[in-house]
């Protein structure tokens, strides 16, 4: 009779055996989830930009065709001959082809620039809608406080001479720089686009990450003006032609306030990433991208 006692204990000792080893499976499985659920992340590294600041250089006013005029050679006033064809004739049917956006072919007043380039950045695919350009004007007038002369993304502030067609939907447009504005019968510089101020040309326009030589270039109104050739057709507008000459632009401002380049800590731009973690990649002092004094 004690032979079939010892049998049912070695049984009901395997069936223990059994039950410990799916339960060491289980709380395997049990640890396995839990270090996945508790996996602990790293905040991303802020991104870095170098720049080069480059002064002294000239560049066309891409941004009003009212400052261009046909390539060739024209009299002024026009002749007839110049004037003739149907309207708005000979010189306005160039006009349209090579001034008037997005053709950028014409010749164009030029003013002077300085430029902010970009020498280096990190990570590799920093997207231009995340990097914010934003022109500030500190105290600079007896209107005192701090005025925001333009704000916006790089991508919002991109032109292509010659190939963009119109400016992004959302392109800024210039605001006050304490209380300057320039006059004139357009209203000065208030409330137009921001191509009167500047413009930020990258190497490739199908690209939509930052790129080493990437440019924003910055005009600086030197005390002169462009000149405007819209007016010496008047068949193009219908407006006062001054006799049929060229003549200062008076309609539009363009550039940065002649005191940011004269006056320290008047205007300063600022550079800012403005993905995650939001960065301050660069302030600017206006005054330091002044052109060289001949």
């Amino acid at each position: 009779m004690s032979r079939p006692r010892r049998w049912r204990r070695r049984g009901r000792r395997g069936i223990s055996e059994i039950i410990g080893a799916i339960l060491l499976i289980a709380l395997t499985l049990v640890a396995g989830v839990l270090l996945w659920t508790f996996h602990i992340r790293t905040p991303p590294s802020p991104p870095s930009v170098l720049i080069a600041i480059k002064t002294g250089g000239s560049n066309p006013v891409w941004g009003d065709p009212t400052d261009c005029q046909p390539t060739g050679q024209w009299t002024y006033p026009l002749t007839a001959a110049e004037l003739a064809g149907p309207s708005p004739g000979l010189w306005g049917d160039e006009w349209n082809n090579e001034c008037y956006p997005p053709a950028a072919s014409g010749n164009f007043s030029a003013l002077n620039t300085s430029q902010i380039q970009i020498v280096a950045h990190s990570p590799t695919n920093i997207l231009l809608t995340d990097i914010n350009l934003t022109f500030v004007c500190n105290n600079a007038t007896n209107k005192g406080g701090r005025t925001v002369l333009i704000s916006g993304s790089l991508a919002s502030m991109t032109w292509y001479p010659g190939s963009t067609t119109q400016p992004a939907a959302d392109a800024p447009y210039l605001g006050y720089c304490g209380n300057f504005d320039a006059g004139g019968y357009g209203g000065g510089s208030y409330g137009t686009l921001y191509n009167r101020l500047g413009m930020f040309i990258p190497l490739d326009q199908n690209h939509t990450v930052l790129t080493n030589g990437d440019t924003f270039l910055l005009y600086i109104h030197n005390g002169g003006w462009p000149i405007d050739f819209q007016c010496v057709d008047q068949a193009l507008y219908g407006c006062y032609t001054n006799g049929g000459l060229p003549s200062l632009d008076s309609d539009d401002y363009h550039g940065a306030p002649p005191w940011c380049f004269t006056t320290p800590g008047a205007c300063t731009i600022y550079l800012t990433y403005t993905g995650n973690p939001t960065t301050l990649l660069a302030a600017i002092p206006v005054y330091s991208m002044a052109p060289p004094t001949v």
